[in-house]
């Protein structure tokens, strides 16, 4: 029982964080901030299997490349999350370019490895985990950035370095 509210405890402090980081918006907070914020909560989502809090970071009109919606991302998600007991994830930030000099948009790269165990980015040549790059564009819409085009490929070990 311990175990699980420490966790809970632990969730609820970076949703936390990453409401108050998005909150503030404006020149007070570095827009790198923000979109890492978002990144974080996604991560805490998807290990905790809440795919409605995942998909709050995705807006509507969301576009791809192999023609997704929304709610194709939200099924693929909800799959890939039920063939699995536990979730760890290990997101990595390559790259945060923002569009036309302002704060409006942003291409970001992150790869992201997945296991149904807990890992060290050293040993993803040793686990089976699944290893995913995505390039996706966060858009600012009302003091709040959603992701409004992505594209992903598998990953290899090495894009982690």
């Amino acid at each position: 029982m311990v175990k699980f509210a420490a966790k809970y405890l632990n969730s609820l402090f970076l949703i936390l964080i990453s409401l108050i980081l998005v909150s503030c918006g404006g020149d007070q907070v570095n827009k790198n901030d923000q979109i890492i914020a978002h990144i974080k909560a996604m991560e805490t989502a998807v290990e905790d299997k809440h795919v409605d809090n995942f998909m709050t970071h995705v807006a509507d009109n969301i576009q791809t490349e192999r023609g997704w919606g929304k709610k194709d991302i939200e099924r693929m998600l909800r799959l890939r999350l039920m063939r699995r007991t536990s979730v760890h994830i290990h997101p990595q930030l390559k790259n945060i370019e923002w569009l036309n000099n302002g704060n409006q948009s942003a291409q970001v790269e992150v790869v992201v490895a997945m296991a149904a165990t807990a890992f060290n980015v050293a040993d993803l040549a040793k686990i089976n985990a699944d290893l995913m790059k995505f390039q996706v564009t966060f858009e600012r819409h009302n003091d709040d950035y959603r992701i409004t085009h992505a594209r992903w490929q598998p990953a290899r070990p090495l894009d982690f370095l």
